[in-house]
């Protein structure tokens, strides 16, 4: 080989060399790539779940304000012990005399009436009508003994001993019949079944020697027959016997029979005797039983009838007349009435604010406010613009007790009202305590942290990361000057337009980390 020719192989294997470790290293690039990717994969991954596994926080920024410390009160205006003006019967409206918020003076005219007979009267009337018809109908319907409708009329009423005693002989008599009447009902039963028994023994007996007689008969017969005399002889003899024991089993039956038919006449006879007895005995009864209802029912009418005269001539004395007044001194705090409706019995159509009578106001509030409270206090007016003497109104705390819906969180307050110008069922608003104070850095309650004097507050820091931002719960001591229901004023040394955490999904510390709570 000529060296030119060699010098040509020698490239070609050079050129083989350098593609060789050229390949090799794509390899290792393609290797690498790879496996940072696989990295940054896991990384990120590992990031978001880590993420999801931090607390959720909300926050909220530094700002400015006030801390509120005057406690709103608002109330309905309930009247002390108020006075309903109520009549006894229906009567028809027909005009009314006053007007809500008016005061009057007892005896004033409240209400004027049609002058016709109230409902409850006439109803009254209609209910004497009918008890009176009942009583003359059952007086004279022909069913009353003529000593009752004496006594009844006279006035006369059979105490409840005598009536006892009367039913107690009609029944005793009564009972004695019916027990005879059984007693001689059972007699009869018992002789029938005697006789039916007697005949069939008497019939039996009748004919165990009869079928004897018969035998004998026939043998004698027979003995005749043959010419056999000593046999006749005795079969004779036999036959004899047998037919006097025949008529004499026969005779006694007769005479059991006639025995049995005697003794059921005498106990058919007993028995008509009783029967009519208990007939007499239970129209005695009857005619008590009548008598006695009789007279109770006639007594019970007479009674009602004299009720109803005693409540008609009470309705017709007590009669509201044409008007309705007043039966009190005070204010008019609601008309019920208009001109044209009715009244009814015992319903209010007025409420009349007593004289000399407190009006009070209550109100719930926290137990936190109401501490801010006691007895005696004084409650200025929201709006005392709204009234024309405001000067005059006084508002004064009377009591402080638990609130019964929320006794462990609530607590109600009670005024006494002093105003000319306000009328039960009114709404007021009041306000009592502090005035509001400004201060420069005010957060809420619930970003508050620790305890004993040593307060903190969560702030969240940013700190950048390749793989994005990251948030840190860092502490920052500060000093809480004041607050209210709602907010905290507080000093510290606090970075420029910080956020401040209120709340996390779960418990953290300072140092941890955090995540935003997804708006």
């Amino acid at each position: 080989m000529s060296n030119e020719n060699q010098l040509i192989v020698e490239d070609k294997d050079t050129d083989k060399e350098k593609d060789k470790k050229r390949d090799k290293k794509d390899i290792v690039k393609n290797v690498a790539i790879v496996f940072l990717c696989i990295m940054l994969a896991l990384t990120f991954f590992s990031n978001t779940i880590m993420n999801y596994s931090l607390a959720q926080v909300a926050t909220t920024a530094v700002d400015s304000g006030e801390i509120i410390k005057e406690i709103p009160i608002s109330g309905e205006i309930v009247a002390e012990d108020p006075y309903e003006v109520t009549v006894k019967e229906s009567r028809k409206i027909s005009g009314v005399a006053v007007k809500e918020g008016a005061h009057v003076k007892k005896d004033d005219i409240l209400f004027y009436l049609d002058d016709i007979e109230s409902e409850e009267f006439l109803a009254e009337k209609k209910n004497l009508d009918d008890l009176e018809l009942a009583y003359d109908k059952e007086l004279f319907s022909g069913n009353v003994p003529d000593d009752v409708i004496t006594n009844v009329r006279k006035g006369k009423k059979s105490s409840h001993d005598k009536l006892q005693s009367e039913l107690k002989a009609a029944t005793d008599r009564y009972d004695a019949a019916l027990d005879a009447d059984r007693a001689a009902q059972a007699q009869i039963d018992a002789i029938t079944q005697k006789a039916s028994t007697d005949s069939a023994d008497s019939a039996y007996n009748a004919a165990t020697p009869g079928y004897t007689l018969a035998q004998a008969q026939a043998d004698l017969a027979d003995a005749q027959a043959r010419g056999d005399e000593d046999r006749v002889e005795d079969l004779q003899k036999k036959v004899d016997e047998l037919t006097k024991d025949q008529s004499q089993l026969t005779n006694l039956g007769t005479q059991l029979d006639a025995d049995n038919q005697k003794k059921l006449a005498a106990a058919t006879a007993e028995k008509a005797r009783t029967a009519a007895e208990l007939e007499t005995a239970t129209k005695e009864k009857e005619k008590v039983l009548a008598s006695l209802g009789s007279e109770i029912g006639l007594t019970d009418l007479k009674d009602k009838i004299a009720e109803s005269k005693a409540k008609l001539a009470k309705l017709e004395a007590e009669s509201t007349g044409a008007t309705i007044k007043a039966p009190v001194d005070g204010i008019i705090s609601s008309i019920n009435k208009v001109a044209g409706e009715k009244t009814n019995a015992e319903e209010p159509v007025a409420v009349i604010q007593v004289d000399g009578k407190d009006m009070t106001l209550e109100c719930s509030v926290k137990v936190e406010q109401a501490k801010r409270v006691k007895v005696g206090n004084v409650a200025e007016l929201t709006n005392p613009y709204s009234f024309e003497k405001p000067e005059e109104f006084k508002a004064i705390l009377k009591s402080i007790r638990n609130d019964k819906k929320d006794p462990a969180n609530m607590k109600v307050l009670t005024f006494k009202i002093q105003s000319s110008e306000v009328t039960p069922g009114q709404e007021v608003s009041l306000k009592m305590g502090e005035k509001p104070k400004h201060y420069d850095l005010i957060v809420p309650n619930n970003a508050i942290k620790g305890a004993d004097n040593r307060n903190y507050v969560l702030v969240l820091t940013e700190k950048s990361s390749p793989l994005g931002n990251r948030y840190i719960a860092t502490k920052v001591e500060v000093n809480t000057l004041d607050s209210d229901s709602k907010n905290t004023a507080i000093e510290g040394n606090l970075p420029e337009y910080c956020s401040i955490i209120t709340t996390a999904s779960k418990a953290i510390e300072p140092g941890d980390q955090v995540r935003l709570a997804e708006k």
